[in-house]
C-alpha cells in the first residue's frame, strides 16, 4: 500500500490521460509505503474507500490504485479536514494525515497523487 505525490509532472510516462507511477525514488515522486493490518480493511473501505469514491469519481479498492489531479485533491483534502472532526480509528489516522498532507502539496504544486491500497 502506497501513495504517491507527483512533485512534477513533467517527463512523467502516461497511460491515456493518466500519470504512471515512477519507481521509488524518482526525483519527480515523494513516497509513503504503509500496511494496514487485514483486520481494518472493512472499516477502511466504508470509511474511506468508498465515501472518497463517491466524492472524488475515483476507483479506488484493494490492490488497485487511482490517480487523484488536482481538482480531486481539493475535495480530498476538505473531506479528510472533516473527517478528522469526528473520532478516527487510531489504525488509519497516519494514514489519513499523509494523504492530507500529499493532497495539499499537490494543489500547491498542481501536480497529484496516486494512492493504491
Amino acid at each position: 500500500m502506497w501513495v504517491i505525490l507527483f512533485k512534477t509532472l513533467e517527463g512523467v510516462d502516461y497511460y491515456g490521460d493518466r500519470p504512471d507511477a515512477p519507481e521509488d525514488g524518482d526525483p519527480r515522486a515523494e513516497f509513503y509505503d504503509f500496511d494496514i493490518n487485514r483486520e481494518y480493511w472493512n472499516f477502511l473501505e466504508a470509511d474511506f474507500i468508498n465515501p472518497v469514491n463517491d466524492l472524488c469519481g475515483s476507483l479506488l479498492d484493494f490492490d488497485e490504485d487511482d490517480f487523484f489531479c488536482v481538482e480531486q485533491c481539493v475535495k480530498l483534502k476538505t473531506w479528510i479536514e472533516k473527517r478528522f472532526q469526528q473520532e478516527t480509528c487510531p489504525a488509519l489516522k497516519p494514514v489519513y494525515e499523509k494523504i492530507l498532507e500529499y493532497a495539499i502539496k499537490a494543489i500547491d504544486l498542481g501536480t497529484g497523487i496516486i494512492i493504491q491500497f
